[in-house]
Order: structure tokens, then sequence, then C-alpha cells
């Protein structure tokens, strides 16, 4: 056989075991079992927990909610759109692409399933079984209590239609191979009893996002910081860059000076009526911190958040939470 056949036959072998490969990898990933058979009953109780579950404990309005205009300080939401879906940004803001957070109405989510509903927040995948980007947090929502995610599906159930349709998020490669490998089977745990403040707390900040926000990432979204030590960047819409704050109990960079009352005071501190009268000019300090979704937890919620951060070790690291537009 000449040298040249050879070569063809490798050079086809090769592309056909490529082929094969490839082929492999889109019907076994992402890995993530059929949704569940789920009717959920909306009660008013089930409803209500929903409720301080997307709005307030774990901030779902922050990004499936337009802000009010002009912009306010750390993002106020427009409460006659909850769920309308919202333009998060793109590659000025530090995004590899177009980020769309999907409308979760009923003019988008009428024809999913209870069950599709739930896998896609416990699983990170949509009713056809596509993978989600991952800025929706679902890796933390992989330990989320079955009764909190069912409650998160009874109150989106019951959100006006929002008649908005916003295109697709569409990801450069190889992102959508690697969101395919992120996408998962849930391993949910039981909520803690507040008895055991430390363990509640771990709980409530990691389904809520604090890790997520709060530990420095690189440019591929990947955690690569000190956890809870902060210096995450975000670029504002009004220019300049936030970076998140350092939360362990440091005492000269972190909240280890910080009483209970004080770090539940912090987030009183700034309701949604208070953020309201703040409206930013070029150049003023701001923050994507999500506080007035935050703003109305319980003490009891808060209280159990600071515990756990104060269980933590103490990280030194000095952050400046904000630059200005240069």
């Amino acid at each position: 056989m000449s040298v040249g056949r050879i070569a063809l036959w490798a050079g086809g072998s090769v592309a056909a075991l490529l082929i094969v490969a490839i082929s492999a990898f889109f019907l076994i990933f992402p890995r993530v079992a059929a949704a569940p058979d789920l009717k959920i009953e909306a009660t008013p109780e089930l409803v209500a927990k929903g409720d301080y579950l997307f709005n307030h404990r774990m901030a779902c309005t922050g990004c499936h909610t337009p802000e009010l205009e002009p912009h306010r300080f750390s993002r106020v939401f427009d409460k006659a759109r909850i769920g309308a879906g919202r333009h998060m940004g793109g590659t000025a803001e530090g995004f590899p692409a177009d980020i769309y957070a999907p409308n979760l109405t009923p003019t988008a989510l009428g024809q999913w399933t209870d069950g599709e509903i739930y896998r896609a927040i416990v699983s990170g995948v949509d009713n056809k079984g596509r993978a989600l980007f991952a800025v929706m947090p679902y890796p933390s929502y992989h330990i989320l209590a079955p009764e909190d995610a069912k409650a998160l599906v009874a109150y989106i159930r019951t959100l006006p239609p929002q008649p908005v349709t916003l295109p697709r998020t569409k990801l450069p490669m190889p992102l959508p191979l690697i969101m395919r490998l992120v996408a998962a089977n849930p391993t949910p745990e039981t909520k803690p009893a507040a008895t055991d403040e430390v363990a509640l707390g771990k709980y409530l900040a990691t389904t809520g996002s604090c890790f997520e926000c709060h530990t420095k990432r690189n440019d591929k979204g990947q955690p690569v910081g000190i956890p809870f030590a902060g210096g995450n960047e975000f670029r504002l819409p009004g220019g300049g860059l936030a970076r998140s704050a350092n939360i362990t109990p440091d005492k000269e960079t972190g909240i280890g000076g910080w009483s209970r009352a004080q770090f539940i005071a912090r987030f009183r501190a700034m309701t949604p009526e208070a953020a309201e009268k703040i409206v930013p000019e070029h150049g003023d300090t701001d923050t994507e911190m999500p506080w007035s979704a935050y703003a109305s937890m319980t003490d009891e919620d808060l209280g159990a958040i600071y515990a756990y951060l104060a269980s933590l070790p103490a990280t030194h690291a000095q952050v400046v939470t904000f630059e200005a537009p240069k």
C-alpha cells in the first residue's frame, strides 16, 4: 500500500472516529433525567413561599425582571413586569455574548409542564433538554430542597402573562459544549432546621447565590478565588466597574467587625422604597448586589447567613468595590 493511501486511510479513520465521538457526546450530555411527572397544587401557602423565594431569598427577580427606568442604584426592578425577562448585557458588560434572562410568565412557559419547570431550576436544562447558560446559578440549585423548588414552580405559575419575546441566548463555542457538562441531575438536600443556624445559613448562602457573586471568577466564569472573599467583577449600566465585597469574617477587610444586628440592618436599609430614591449620576458609586430583593428577607434567614459566614476562615483581601468610568 502506498504512503498516500495509508495517509488517506488514516485521515479518514481519524475523521470517522471524531464524528463518532462528537455524536456520542451530544447523545450523552447533558446527562439529565427526564422531567419528573409533577402536578403541583398551588396552595396559597406554597405560592406565598414561592413569592418569598423568587422575589427575596433567591432574588430570581434580579435577573428575570426588567429594571425601572432610569437606572436605580443596585437595579430596582419593575414590580409591574415581574418575570418578563430582560437583556442582562453583552460583551461590553463582560459577558461572552448577548445574554437574555428568559420570560418566565405564561407567555413563554404556558406549554411547559410543572416537571419541566422544576427540572430547569434544579438541573439546568429547558423543556427540550438543552443546557442553560450557567449565569443562572443552577449548579447551586442542584441541592435545592424539593419543597423549595416546588414553591418556585407554584409561584411562577401565578405570574400574569407578559407579552415579551426575547431572543435565545447564543453562546460562542466552546461554551455550549461546556454547558452540556455543567447541567446535571439534582442532589437535593433537606433544608436544615432553624435551630442549626450554621447549617441553615450554608444552605441559604448557597441557594441564594452568595458564593456565586462573592467569589472571584475568571473570564470563563469559573470560580478561581477564595470562597466569599469577593473580587468578582461586574460592569455597570451607567459605566464603571463594581466588585463583590469580601464577606469572610476578616476584621479589617471583611465583615468580622460586624455584629449580627448590624448585618441585618445593612439589608433592611436598602428596601425597594429606599433604593428607588437613588438615581446614580454618571460615575456615582453603584453595585450589582440586588439589595432591594434581599432587604425583605426574614431576620431568621439573614441571621443564619450571618452565622454561617462568621464560621468561615477569615481571609484578608482588600477589595475596591467600585471604580468610576474612565
